[in-house]
């Protein structure tokens, strides 16, 4: 019986609520009286304007066109103020609408605009542009612009700041940011015009924290106070409450309230209200195990999200009825069956297909950005700090002619500056993104080794994988890899007195393997292995992931072996 009496009293509130969304009919009829005797000055603007405020929760689409019509002779007036006010206006009727993208597109506008003639509006196109990313559920970068905004807030917008801060923080499930900040503005707000937007806002953080009396309680009350003059409140006061319900397992009032919602038609009005609605009884009856109801509400949802998101995808909506009037000539339980699994599988499809485009162009970007910040440092070591150390070894070369009795001390200058100048162009080489490519890397290792020889009268013979030339090193395997080399060939040119140095390169499946082997006199492993120079090719190795072994005997000669994976 109590059930019963509170749907009637619940019933007879939506329908004063449809009543109040209507009353704005006199106004509207008023404003397109006054617009049509109206010559195209900034009046006309002013009252396009007030007619695209007027429809925005009444007509979505109709408050779309007269915010654009305003734009527009705004524009072809160059009135600033007037463009700036429909770029406002265009935003918030975009977003209201659903057509998030277009709305950021404008909402960045807005922001550019108030900078240049509006200091004062900034905080508000900052905080339209905050909520064009929340809808888009990029919550971080909407939390990004919150506080942008509210830095710069007058005080009496501090409110809705913290109203914005809770519902930003609510959808990171940040319960207990989200609750204080709710709090915060309800203080503020309670007894005002927006206590219906923050109250449903406050039941949410209350949500967070599975505390669902507390949420009920700031459900309900929006809905008291949204009565008059915001459905969009109300809608967002009802859907609260059957999230509630479903959370508690109460599936029918979850789902009675959520059918009173997609009752009131309000597709124009607030259809992410109804999207929000329908997907919720989507769940509650995949939940019951009733098909037949689930698939009804998801056609529903997937019709209202296609009008917001795609709706450049009505083909595939055409192709999805088609099969489904194919499958009517099944069994019952089969074709009920085969209904959930293909919405199931075009679902995934969809969800992973998107997913790895974001996450392919993501890291395109990511690299690119990569490559050129090192190409920068590169060619900023190069000729900066590149051509500093070529002055020092000419200015000590002048110095050795004017003062001979420094030389000893000059020699040492340049001899440093020719190391610093050698190790540069190693860390140059080693960051050019170019470089990347193990040919590159195969190339300057040959390079090296053959001037080193050379002066030494030592015979090089250098062999490499094919393979290894579609092969790609990151920065920092190739670093290490190309200074480990170095180190070896240039011990062996220093200490091993060799006629012939051989150096074999090979891939084999993920596994590089080097061998660089000399005929030279050789040493005892066992005492050399403290050495700096074991030190420095065992770092290597270990910065590689791989593992290196020395073979060597006195008058034998030596074999360094290194392996590790490239991916």
């Amino acid at each position: 019986m109590k059930t019963s009496v509170r749907n009637f009293v619940l019933f007879s509130i939506l329908v004063l609520c449809s009543f109040a969304a209507y009353t704005q009919s006199p106004r509207i009829d008023s404003l397109k009286k006054v617009l049509a005797a109206q010559i195209p000055d900034t009046n006309k603007v002013k009252t396009l304007y007030r007619l695209g405020r007027s429809y925005q929760l009444y007509d979505s689409d109709s408050s779309v066109a007269y915010a654009q019509r305003a734009l527009d002779l705004a524009k072809k007036l160059n009135f600033e103020r007037g463009i700036l006010a429909a770029e406002i206006g265009l935003t918030i009727s975009l977003t209201i609408s659903g057509n998030y993208p277009l709305a950021l597109d404008h909402s960045f506008k807005t922001l550019s605009l108030a900078k240049e003639i509006d200091p004062l509006s900034v905080p508000r196109a900052i905080s339209l542009v905050a909520w064009c990313y929340y809808y888009l559920g990029e919550y971080n970068t909407c939390l990004k612009y919150t506080r942008e905004a509210f830095k710069l807030a007058q005080p009496w917008e501090l409110p809705y700041g913290w109203r914005d801060l809770a519902m930003v923080f609510h959808s990171l499930n940040q319960p207990d940011s989200a609750l204080l900040y709710a709090k915060k503005s309800y203080e503020r707000l309670k007894g005002l015009s927006a206590e219906g937007n923050i109250s449903h806002v406050l039941g949410d953080a209350y949500v967070g924290k599975s505390n669902y009396d507390s949420a009920l309680f700031f459900y309900r009350n929006g809905v008291a106070v949204s009565l008059k003059d915001n459905i969009n409140d109300l809608i967002d006061s009802y859907t609260g409450i059957a999230d509630v319900y479903k959370a508690t397992n109460n599936f029918d009032s979850a789902a009675w309230y959520s059918k009173r919602v997609l009752s009131e038609k309000i597709e124009k009005t607030y259809p992410i209200g109804m999207l929000k609605a329908a997907n919720m009884l989507a769940d509650i009856y995949g939940s019951q195990n009733k098909p037949d109801s689930t698939l009804k509400y998801l056609k529903i949802a997937l019709t209202i999200k296609d009008s917001l998101f795609s709706r450049e995808k009505t083909m595939a909506i055409q192709n999805l009825a088609f099969k489904e009037q194919e499958k009517q000539k099944e069994v019952a339980d089969s074709k009920l069956k085969l209904r959930n699994q293909f919405i199931m599988y075009f679902s995934l499809v969809v969800f992973v297909a998107a997913l790895v485009i974001v996450s392919i162009v993501s890291k395109n970007n990511r690299q690119k950005q990569l490559q050129n910040m090192r190409n920068s440092i590169a060619d900023d070591l190069h000729d900066d700090i590149g051509s500093t150390l070529s002055s020092i070894s000419i200015l000590s070369e002048l110095a050795k002619q004017k003062s001979p009795e420094a030389k000893s001390l000059l020699d040492s200058i340049g001899e440093n500056t020719l190391s610093i100048q050698e190790n540069m162009s190693d860390i140059v080489w080693t960051i050019t993104s170019k470089n990347d490519h193990f040919g590159n890397v195969l190339h300057r290792m040959n390079q090296f080794a053959s001037e080193i020889f050379d002066a030494k009268n030592i015979e090089l013979d250098f062999a490499s994988d094919a393979a290894l030339s579609t092969s790609r090193l990151t920065m920092k395997q190739r670093k290490n890899f190309y200074l480990f080399f170095k180190e070896v060939i240039n011990n062996a040119a220093k200490y091993s007195d060799a006629k012939k140095v051989s150096v074999t390169i090979s891939k084999k499946e993920q596994d590089v393997e080097m061998n660089i082997s000399d005929d030279g006199r050789g040493f005892d492993t066992t005492k050399i292995y403290n050495g700096n120079g074991m030190s420095t090719l065992k770092k290597r190795g270990e910065e590689l992931n791989g593992c290196f072994k020395i073979q060597s005997h006195l008058n034998e000669g030596t074999v360094v072996h290194l392996k590790f994976k490239i991916t």
